[in-house]
């Protein structure tokens, strides 16, 4: 990334597009890409973070980090002068910010005063409260698309809880998927007080095997903007649970000693090695095949590690064999924690529904069931977004869908080994799902139509309205007779339809609980309760405008596909 791509025209043209329908500001928009790409959240996260809006006191974002015990609080400034610095004044402002996080009471003052409602709920919702009482951290973020001035460096010396991401360190620390692979630099591994395995093979291959001091491998260049990494298969993979993991394991220093035998260690393969005794080892243009998780968490914990931290590193000198370094590479990976979607690859069920998916879109579409599956010229669904179509329409359950590892874990049978799901009803159910994306623009407040969990919610509850009519129900269990006669498009433009207007009936009910200032969707969309009352109340309109001849009987629609 060039600091071009965070001028104001580039920023909002190019980067910030996507975002304009998740966010009504640029500030805004910017701290959720910023998010997203910087902070590794996943873009449901990244939305439950954002908070800003009018009277947030300064606050445009809160995340909590359980494993770490930091509160991180954001504030994102858009500048559309070029020639604009970041100095002093709105850092100093933030540390006024800060200052209503620093105890229970202050807290509670932001509760009691005059905030919008999104900062409340967030606060409510994360139990800051509770966490600030125990201990935790607070942290400020302060990120803007501009370059911070002397004034500015000046006092962020005096001021360590604020962390700064100007212009030139966000282009840093952005990863780019496209950037030169590896770094074409010389580092030095201090090796006097650690043994060494040294490995030849046949071809004159050398390998070095040892364990290095942590913080010493904190040093490699290229870990900020991942070109150390751009060989890795999985990269840092976010704020996954073997990143907490591995960041638990290090904050907890009685633990340093036994991190070897816990990790599998890091895979660097480099062009030489160009200098090797009893107290160096020095190698040049080195790249990192394996361990990109490891070295992330190790940097995002870097204040409780301890000398006893060491990392099991094996180091590879290739020249320029890159047949060699390719089987590295994925064989390193291929050793790697596996998720449980892997696992199901082969599984019987996803085996059948792969096949039958195929056959039934005329291999227009491919059912994926393995990571990195190379599929060209067709359509791609993968069969954890087809466990979240069946999981909110079919089960009845759009409050689990932001827990999407559980798809192809422990709900695995329960969403797929069914008789009646096969290739007809999961086709079916995602172009329903997808035929919803004109029905969110409709919704009063964009930023609730556009949540992610919004979509499998409307879902729901279309496909709670269709089945609580016999006919709909008969429907929901026969989507193969449905593609055999041919009639599966119009089901889809009559689920579009019904969503349409139950996007009316939903607006009215949100503003009745935003009336009375009862409504967190972030926090209500993963309730069942709400879900459910909120479904009932939606399908009891329908049946009233039913019987008013205001709209046409499930009964009849379906008779009419």
């Amino acid at each position: 990334m060039e600091l071009s791509d965070l001028s104001y025209s580039n920023l909002t043209n190019h980067l910030l597009s996507s975002y304009e329908k998740r966010a009504a500001t640029d500030s805004a928009r910017f701290l959720r890409w910023f998010l997203e790409n910087i902070y590794r959240q996943d873009p449901q996260e990244a939305d439950d973070a954002c908070v800003d809006k009018k009277q947030d006191k300064g606050v445009d974002g809160i995340l909590v980090n359980d494993v770490i015990e930091t509160v991180f609080v954001f504030q994102s400034k858009v500048r559309q002068n070029e020639k604009a610095t970041l100095g002093d004044t709105d850092l100093k402002d933030f540390v006024g910010t800060l200052t209503q996080f620093e105890t229970e009471k202050s807290v509670q003052l932001i509760l009691d005063g005059s905030a919008n409602t999104e900062l409340k709920s967030a606060i409510i919702r994360n139990r800051l409260k509770e966490k600030i009482s125990a201990g935790y951290t607070v942290e400020g973020v302060f990120c803007t698309n501009t370059s911070i001035n002397k004034d500015g460096l000046d006092f962020l010396k005096a001021n360590p809880k604020i962390v700064t991401y100007d212009a030139k360190r966000i282009c840093d620390e952005y990863i780019d998927l496209d950037a030169k692979s590896g770094v074409d630099t010389e580092f030095v591994f201090d090796v006097s007080d650690t043994q060494i395995v040294k490995h030849a093979t046949s071809n004159g291959v050398q390998a070095r095997i040892f364990l290095a001091n942590a913080l010493q491998l904190l040093h490699m260049q290229g870990i900020a903007d991942g070109t150390l990494f751009s060989q890795n298969v999985r990269l840092s993979l976010g704020n996954t649970k073997v990143n907490k993991s591995l960041t638990a394991s290090v904050r907890d220093q009685s633990e340093h000693t036994n991190f070897p035998l816990y990790h599998n260690g890091i895979t660097i393969l480099c062009k030489t090695i160009t200098k090797e005794n009893e107290a160096a080892l020095s190698i040049k243009g080195y790249m990192v095949v394996n361990g990109a998780q490891s070295l992330t968490s190790l940097l995002n914990a870097k204040a409780a590690i301890s000398q006893d931290l060491r990392v099991l590193v094996k180091v590879v000198e290739l020249g320029s064999d890159s047949e060699l370094s390719d089987k590295i590479t994925t064989n390193s990976n291929n050793q790697n924690a596996i998720k449980a979607r892997d696992l199901k690859s082969n599984n019987p069920i996803q085996e059948r529904l792969k096949k039958e998916v195929e056959r039934l879109s005329s291999g227009k579409i491919s059912y994926e069931v393995k990571r990195g599956e190379q599929v060209k010229g067709k359509r791609v669904v993968s069969n954890e977004d087809a466990g979240l179509a069946l999981l909110a329409m079919d089960i009845g359950e759009p409050w689990s869908c932001h827990q999407k590892y559980k798809v192809m874990d422990e709900s695995h049978a329960r969403i797929f080994g069914r008789s009646d799901v096969g290739g007809a009803k999961i086709l079916i159910l995602i172009n329903a799902l997808d035929a919803l994306k004109d029905s969110l623009d409709e919704f009063d407040d964009p930023l609730f139509g556009h949540y992610t969990l919004t979509r499998y919610f409307l879902a729901y509850i279309v496909a709670e309205i269709i089945k609580s009519d016999p006919a709909g129900m008969k429907v929901f269990s026969e989507f193969d007779r449905l593609t055999k006669e041919g009639k599966q498009d119009s089901f889809v433009r009559m689920f579009a339809e019904l969503a349409s207007t139950t996007v009316d009936d939903i607006n009215a009910e949100v503003q009745e609980l935003l009336e009375s200032e009862g409504f967190d969707y972030k926090r209500d969309l993963k309730s069942p309760k709400w879900c459910r009352t909120i479904c009932a109340k939606m399908k009891a309109s329908y049946s009233k405008d039913v019987k008013r001849k205001k709209a046409t009987s499930v009964s009849e629609l379906v008779e009419a596909l």
